[in-house]
């Protein structure tokens, strides 16, 4: 994208970079002619086209008011990689969608129908092209051990096969001249990845004169063919790239081969001035309005669902983006989708009202239990899946689960295995084959995921918002549904993955916030209060169980005041620092690590490359350290795998 702005700011186009507001607004790496500025002051820009290649930036289209066309270039199938936005984006309200290659192009066709227009790239021959100079390394790759699917294992695996050094360039911050210096340095240039949109590294390398040997990925075939310009191996095979390298170190021939054409496809194809050509042709097309060619929009969900999925999200906008990706993929009944926003920063709001078919934003956190029984009163279906947004869903979920309601008939709520959650008893690593009903009053599952019958949650009385901001409300919930003579019935099954107190990492004390709603809990079900009684309840089997539900409150406090008693006035005043502590520490913690990110971008375009190495590692360290993985789960951890497996070559 840089290149071609350089290119039509050439042309005398005026082309500006919106980036997010807390970003660097300047690029390190190579020359960008184009304006850059923050995104906020690009939604009062009058623009002719508003063009978005990030595919979780979608939602922010309605931003941009004052442009008359909106165009979305696909880089890759973001599908494969586990992105958020990957389903919205090739459904976003676009006058026009491109890709970068021909098998983007496939897969994004395989998904939604709609095959966008392709638009290659090119390969700066002013730059990358034969320096001439020293062979200084055997076997040269991109490297980087952040994301798996880049296949460096599978280089490093080969190299230690051909007992060979790999030397790898991804840390070293280089510039493009130095770039295209490394390339020419090296005997072998080896491409890992599992799947690559395009595959820029391995065309630059062919400008170098460098011989390619690459994986089948997908992009590359614009410009790798098999024994004509490349070496072409399967995925995750380290003997056959080992000996696709070998041959390339030890045959003079064949390497000189693969170069010589590797040059002509390189001149003949990728050549910028003739791919900003097209580029410019199809976007004053898109601007006169003769070039438009709107993809599908997302289908408008159905005037009668079988299930209505809520969804409760306070800021952490990672979280709900991967909840809807994977609710969007993998929901197999008819549904519609409710997001209500509890109080969310304008990003993630604007994130909730454009991804939902209904949404409800609230202006502060009105709790867990308000937000739910909003998204209750406009829900259409015949069941409702209540869920935290820090969940991913998988494939099947919710026919398995309604159809474990329907052949039970007493279900009063039907929950899923999780990942990982406080009370084990519903914990799994693995699905399960069993379904059975836990046992009544005994501590229930959290509130991570329930499906219950629309009906029947609001005969029972939806739930209750005497509960504070969020805790009690579930367990309330199950006792509500227990004294109703119904069950709760566990689908090992179906395994939710979940990244566990997502948001209530975010409250200020939440172990002083579960005591009080516990309190709450006491006063309510270890007297007389108001609980609803089912039509299809015995009054004689409901006043028995009341009084179960009382003895088992009753023994709950007991339980909880002697472990309280036991606590030494010493540990109490512990427990109150460490509580302070972990609230100022979190606090703290993300502001250092948003200050020090901030730092790391203005100061790495001028550290040596062992510098910049030394600190990436040490910054990493100083991330873990003070922010933990709750409060920055999204940031730095591993994305669950959500992929598609069934891309359109059938690989």
């Amino acid at each position: 994208m840089l290149e071609f702005a350089n290119r039509l700011i050439a042309r005398h186009h005026d082309v500006a970079f919106y980036l997010p507001d807390h970003e660097d607004l300047r690029c390190a790496w190579m020359r960008c002619d184009a304006r850059i500025a923050p995104l906020g002051a690009g939604i009062d820009d009058e623009l002719d086209i508003v063009l978005f290649n990030d595919e979780r930036q979608w939602h922010l289209l309605d931003a941009f008011t004052r442009a008359r066309r909106r165009v979305y270039y696909a880089l890759h199938y973001a599908a494969l990689y586990g992105k958020g936005g990957s389903w919205e984006s090739v459904r976003a309200p676009v006058d026009l969608q491109l890709a970068n290659s021909n098998w983007t192009a496939d897969q994004i066709c395989a998904e939604s129908g709609y095959r966008p227009t392709v638009q290659l790239g090119g390969v700066d021959r002013d730059v990358f092209h034969p320096y001439g100079g020293r062979k200084r390394y055997p076997v040269l790759c991109p490297g980087g051990d952040g994301r798996a699917w880049k296949g460096t294992d599978t280089i490093l695996a080969a190299g230690r096969l051909l007992n060979v050094p790999v030397e790898r360039y991804a840390e070293k911050d280089l510039d493009q001249p130095a770039l295209g210096r490394e390339y020419d340095a090296s005997r072998v240039f080896a491409v890992g990845s599992w799947f690559e949109g395009f595959g820029q590294p391995g065309l630059e390398a062919l400008a170098c004169g460098v011989p390619l040997v690459t994986t089948d990925n997908g992009g590359c075939r614009e410009y790798a063919a098999h024994e004509e310009t490349a070496l072409v191996v399967p995925p995750r095979d380290p003997e056959a790239m080992a000996d696709a390298i070998g041959r390339l170190l030890d045959d003079r021939d064949l390497s000189t081969k693969l170069v010589l054409n590797g040059l002509e496809v390189v001149d003949r194809n990728f050549d910028w001035e003739r791919r900003t050509d097209e580029f410019a042709e199809i976007l004053d097309g898109v601007s006169a309005g003769t070039g438009l060619a709107p993809p599908p929009r997302r289908p408008e969900p159905s005037a009668d669902p079988t299930l209505s999925i809520v969804v409760l999200a306070w800021d952490n906008l990672d979280y709900t983006e991967r909840f809807v990706e994977s609710a969007r993929r993998f929901t197999d009944v008819s549904y519609e989708l409710i997001a209500v926003d509890n109080g969310s920063e304008q990003t993630a709001a604007s994130y909730a009202a454009a991804a939902a078919d209904k949404a409800i934003l609230n202006q502060r956190n009105l709790g867990f239990a308000h937000g739910m029984n909003q998204g209750l009163a406009v829900a259409r279906g015949a069941y409702v899946a209540f869920c935290n947004n820090d969940t991913v869903l998988p494939k099947g979920w919710a026919s398995k689960l309604i159809e474990t309601a329907e052949a039970h008939a007493s279900a009063g709520v039907v929950v899923p295995a999780l990942t990982a959650a406080r009370d084990a008893v519903t914990v799994r690593s693995e699905p399960g084959e069993v379904v059975e009903t836990l046992p009544p009053f005994s501590a229930p599952p959290g509130a991570v995921l329930y499906v219950m019958r629309t009906d029947l949650v609001r005969q029972l009385g939806a739930w209750d918002e005497e509960y504070e901001i969020a805790s009690g409300e579930d367990l309330d919930l199950a006792f509500t549904v227990w004294v109703n003579d119904l069950d709760i019935v566990y689908d090992q099954r179906v395994l939710i993955d979940h990244v566990g107190k997502g948001s209530a990492s975010r409250l200020e004390d939440w172990t002083s916030l579960w005591e009080r709603n516990r309190r709450r809990f006491f006063a309510k079900w270890k007297g007389d209060g108001a609980v609803p009684r089912l039509a299809s309840c015995d009054e004689g089997r409901f006043v028995r169980n009341r009084a179960t539900a009382r003895a088992a409150a009753g023994w709950m406090e007991r339980y909880f005041t002697a472990r309280d008693r036991r606590r030494s006035p010493a540990a109490r005043w512990r427990r109150v620092l460490r509580r302070q502590t972990s609230t100022a520490r979190n606090t703290v913690g993300r502001r250092t690590s948003q200050v020090g990110r901030a730092v790391w971008r203005r100061t790495r375009p001028y550290l040596p490359s062992r510098a910049a190495r030394t600190m990436r590692g040490l910054g990493k360290r100083m991330q873990a350290t003070l922010v933990p993985p709750s409060v920055d789960q999204a940031r730095t951890g591993d994305r669950p795998d959500y992929r598609r497996v069934d891309v359109a070559n059938g690989e």
